[in-house]
């Protein structure tokens, strides 16, 4: 089974999207950049899930140190805003940016992991 990431510092949407993801992937979870860096130094995860806005650091904070570590994983960030300079930036470090009212955000982090490794 492959393994997603999902970083959420808002606890209850981390686990009630841990508890839909759990039925295709094996899912690791973390509150915070830091504790997916460390997630990361442990696992070898086959994509990360992150929302942007959270209390230690940001989403593409997280995306910006895996680039400077030379991991590549297909890289998802999720925001409850739609931020065009965001999703130019996420472009920027190889991730894709969506909202988190995206009616298609589940397709998106299953399609995230199926199209990088088809």
């Amino acid at each position: 089974m492959k393994k997603l990431l999902v970083v959420d510092d808002n606890l209850d949407y981390l686990r009630s999207l841990v508890s839909i993801m759990k039925k295709h992937f094996e899912v690791y979870e973390a509150s915070g950049v830091k504790e997916a860096l460390q997630v990361l130094e442990n696992t070898e995860i086959e994509a990360i899930c992150s929302d942007y806005n959270m209390k230690d650091g940001t989403g593409l904070d997280l995306l910006e140190e895996i680039c400077q570590k030379g991991i590549t994983v297909p890289f998802l960030l999720i925001s409850s805003g739609d931020d065009c300079l965001l999703e130019q930036k996420t472009k920027l470090y190889g991730g894709v940016f969506c909202s988190k009212t995206d009616y298609d955000l589940i397709g998106k982090i299953k399609s995230l992991i199926n199209t990088e490794t088809a």
